[in-house]
């Protein structure tokens, strides 16, 4: 698998193959690098790419899908019921192209310029040539990945409302006290909320190398604190520590 390993999509996939306990070999690269890799692996510009031999898989949806049909059924994470499984898809979607995406932003507006934090979050387990370059090559780097992004001085400001909209329809799902965002069970919604919003809400559970509380600004942990408290980062904070560990499954 070709990730960047800060990547939450990244963690999306991470979370889906450590629960089925299966055998993979992480390859991570700092932004920018991990095109390089994925080309040779038949993958483009996003991670995760995951080469399965016979063909390579080029996001988390398609991880998900790949193993659906392998997994057990008691560790699949679409519903039988046809209708809630178009549910769940629909939820994943959402929060795959919506949530994610804004979070990731956000993220990123406010770390880039924590060069040294961020720069430790690129180089973890990075190949030993990325580790020479990139720190000389950072405000390059950092500014190729802004432009991609589509960042601005108001990018924190924009996407933070992108981020409290997206919590507050979640948060009225979840007001009936329910314990998964759909049926009884641990779903692939479950998964994409609490590693999509994990930027926003650092569960020390992620497996991937997030800043830590005192790497932060003052204003983005602010920021964190409050979406920490918020009910649904709360439930997605609950996920981590109720689902994260393989032996849950």
């Amino acid at each position: 698998m070709i990730s960047v390993p800060v990547s939450p999509y990244c963690e999306l996939a991470r979370w889906t193959l450590d629960r089925l306990a299966v055998a993979y070999d992480e390859q991570c690269h700092a932004p920018v690098f991990n095109t390089l890799a994925a080309r040779r692996h038949r993958g483009g510009r996003s991670v995760p790419v995951l080469n399965v031999g016979e063909r390579s898989l080029l996001d988390a949806r398609q991880i998900i899908d790949f193993y659906e049909q392998r997994a057990p059924v008691q560790l699949r994470l679409y519903p039988a019921d046809a209708a809630l499984r178009a549910e769940v898809r629909g939820l994943v979607d959402e929060i795959h192209d919506g949530l994610g995406i804004a979070v990731r932003a956000w993220a990123y507006a406010h770390q880039l310029p924590q060069r040294r934090s961020t720069t430790r979050s690129w180089l973890y387990r990075a190949p030993l040539i990325e580790r020479l370059i990139v720190p000389l090559a950072y405000p390059l780097i950092a500014k190729r990945l802004g432009s991609g992004l589509g960042l601005h001085p108001g990018s924190v400001r924009e996407q933070r409302a992108i981020i409290d909209a997206s919590f507050a329809k979640l948060e009225a799902r979840i007001a009936d006290g329910r314990r998964y965002l759909v049926g009884d069970r641990l779903s692939a919604a479950d998964l994409a909320l609490a590693t999509l919003s994990a930027p926003a809400t650092l569960p020390p559970e992620y497996r991937g190398p997030l800043p830590t509380f005192d790497e932060l600004s003052a204003a983005m942990r602010a920021e964190v604190e409050e979406l920490r408290a918020h009910p649904v980062g709360r439930f997605a904070l609950r996920l981590y520590a109720e689902e994260r560990d393989p032996a849950a499954a």
